[in-house]
């Protein structure tokens, strides 16, 4: 083809690319309020009451209906909080402070509740995994704090430790219980949030405790393609060692190479061609060329 009739064509292909990219815009970029919840900001989380069941790990997505008090906006209702008591107040301000000595002093001093979340839903266990205090973590499993109950951010103890990539805290949890198959109040699970941040080990020990490599999150997406949205090549490797295939299918029917092109992660995309993984969509193709001519793609 002339050079003239390229440049012709130039336009057609980014117009192509902007439409391909609207079209399945919907299955990538999730609304705010299903954002997962992975910074240390702890508004617009929702109680287990409110909450309902966790979702259980398995190989179709959860429901939007099992998520609608996310959808409605939160935060706590009057039903959900009551204020802190007692010593509780201070134990809380002291975790958020991370005055850990402190709150081990106090719970040894006093004997307090230590599951009550406050305002912002945090429990002291959850701020505990977050922040990596293994002793602390300990401390509150041994007084009978819940292994498994939501609190910051709306993150399960495991979740919380697992966004950390805090190893020792996540084989503290499972020792004592724990479910690696509790997701967080965003439809998390924590293989999932240990894969995004690309916590190898995190990720080694929630597998060997019984986390299901394959399970779909909310939104419909494996660990892998969570790795690969980050370009978290070693987190991809890692899932690829324990039996996932790199190819594996989301719930959309895309892969990790299509997670991949989508957010530029250039090695990542090396990594998978490298294992033969196919190209599952011709949008993906299109972010692929894209990324050789080194085109941004429409937002």
């Amino acid at each position: 083809m002339s050079s003239r009739h390229s440049k012709g064509l130039r336009p057609l292909s980014f117009l192509v690319m902007a439409l391909c990219v609207a079209q399945v815009a919907h299955a990538q970029v999730l609304p705010p309020w299903r954002v997962d919840a992975m910074s240390s900001r702890d508004g617009g989380v929702w109680s287990d009451a409110s909450q309902g069941a966790a979702p259980a790990a398995s190989n179709q997505a959860t429901d939007d209906a099992a998520f609608t008090a996310i959808a409605q906006g939160g935060p706590w209702t009057r039903a959900d909080w009551e204020p802190l008591r007692g010593r509780l107040p201070q134990l809380m301000a002291q975790a958020r402070a991370g005055r850990w000595n402190e709150v081990l002093a106090t719970l040894k001093a006093d004997d307090p509740e230590v599951d009550p979340r406050d305002r912002d839903g945090a429990t002291l266990l959850t701020l505990a995994a977050r922040q990596g205090q293994l002793e602390a973590v300990r401390e509150l499993l041994r007084r009978g704090a819940d292994a498994d109950r939501r609190g910051l951010s709306g993150h399960t103890p495991l979740c919380a430790a697992a966004v950390g990539g805090h190893d020792l805290v996540v084989q503290e949890l499972l020792r004592n219980g724990a479910d690696p198959e509790r997701w967080s109040a965003q439809g998390q699970g924590p293989l999932h949030l240990a894969a995004r941040e690309g916590h190898v080990r995190v990720m080694r020990s929630l597998m060997a405790g019984g986390a299901k490599p394959l399970a779909l999150n909310h939104a419909g997406r494996h660990a892998l393609f969570e790795a690969a949205l980050t370009g978290h090549t070693a987190a991809m490797a890692a899932l690829v060692e324990a039996g996932v295939p790199a190819s594996a299918p989301d719930q959309r029917g895309l892969n990790a190479l299509h997670a991949a092109a989508m957010h530029r992660h250039a090695d990542a995309v090396q990594w998978l061609r490298q294992r033969d993984v196919p190209v599952p969509h011709p949008l993906t193709q299109v972010l692929l060329d894209a990324m050789a001519e080194g085109v941004q793609p429409t937002p």
